[in-house]
């Protein structure tokens, strides 16, 4: 299997290199159309400089950041390759880096024709570090949220027991005529490639007014934001996996939804010592239960690594009886009294 990842993300690496061809495709197409170019149009429409450097680099990210993604996606619907939110970040940033370096080089190239040794080293460092970092933060984005929306099934299920209304995706499964489900999850994929278009359009436009520092802080803090990520529970969960080898809940499903909605109002309450510690008892009896697995990553995350959660045990609940599955049920009738009455 490892050979077999190796081989996909040798094939992401270098068809990205290769996708940076249909931007250039279009430019050229646009250039021979100039009526075609709908970015000309809407700056004819505006007299403010400002906001036609806007239109400009906004559309430049819509075109890099949607070409970037199509390989990841179109790689992973053939090879099935994500199977965790990790997968989805570390696949876009193998795709952004084919990309930058097939950008980089034309960009560079076209400098060297132009200007002196010395410019031509300034922008090849510059290329290198702030560049290439930042179209890999742009990817990490949106990977993390398409990696999100691959398992929308399980987090939207989850998010239910928390008491999250997800009132714009149940509005747009009614209009468009989709599940749920199928309208969160392309919901959270536009979130996550506005996020990177927007974020792309920042920095092109820093760089249009030479603000080196400001660009220099806006790379940093999205690497750290994006390395935070990576180090989450939750991203490195497999929600995905074969239903036949999934072993079968040795509780009741009356009890063990009665047990999950006590678990989202702790949850909701910022219990999370508490919800580990039932999700430690579920997982014994349902080892398979995609929704508990998120709660106790989601958890773990809010308090901090493994480590963090281990002190916080020890020093707060050195000698915490753990509660019987019974017991929960007991609770949530208390919390609920009119619980499996008719409402």
């Amino acid at each position: 299997r490892k050979t077999k990842r190796r081989g996909v993300q040798l094939l992401i690496f270098a068809g990205s290199i290769f996708s940076v061809v249909p931007v250039f495709l279009l430019q050229y197409i646009l250039n021979l159309f100039p009526q075609l170019n709908i970015v000309n149009f809407l700056q004819s429409q505006t007299h403010d400089q400002n906001l036609n450097v806007v239109i400009l680099f906004v559309s430049v990210g819509i075109v890099e950041e949607i070409v970037k993604q199509a390989l990841v996606r179109f790689v992973d619907r053939k090879y099935l390759l994500i199977q965790t939110i990790d997968d989805s970040i570390r696949y876009s940033l193998i795709a952004a880096l084919g990309f930058a370096c097939a950008e980089n080089i034309f960009y560079i190239s076209g400098i060297f024709t132009q200007f002196n040794l010395q410019q031509l080293i300034v922008a090849y460092l510059f290329r290198t570090v702030f560049t290439t970092c930042a179209h890999l933060i742009f990817s990490g984005y949106f990977g993390y949220y398409y990696g999100i929306a691959k398992f929308s099934m399980n987090i939207v299920e989850q998010s239910r027991w928390v008491g999250k209304k997800q009132i714009l995706a149940t509005f747009l499964s009614r209009i468009l005529n989709m599940s749920r489900i199928q309208s969160q999850k392309e919901l959270t994929i536009v979130k996550g490639l506005t996020i990177a278009i927007a974020m792309h359009a920042v920095f092109n436009i820093l760089l249009q007014f030479n603000q080196i520092f400001p660009v220099a802080v806006f790379v940093a803090a999205g690497f750290l934001l994006l390395l935070r990520l990576l180090t989450q529970k939750t991203g490195k969960l497999i929600l995905i996996t074969d239903a036949s080898t999934e072993r079968v809940s040795s509780m009741p499903t009356k009890d063990e939804e009665v047990v999950i909605e006590l678990l989202g109002m702790w949850f909701k309450g910022k219990r999370y010592v508490d919800v580990i510690h039932i999700c430690q008892r579920l997982l014994q009896r349902d080892p398979d239960n995609k929704v508990v697995q998120l709660f106790k990553a989601q958890a773990i995350d809010k308090i901090g690594s493994s480590s963090t959660y281990g002190r916080i045990l020890r020093n707060m609940f050195p000698r915490e009886k753990e509660k019987s599955i019974p017991d929960m049920i007991k609770m949530k009738e208390k919390a609920n009294p009119i619980y499996g009455e008719k409402k």
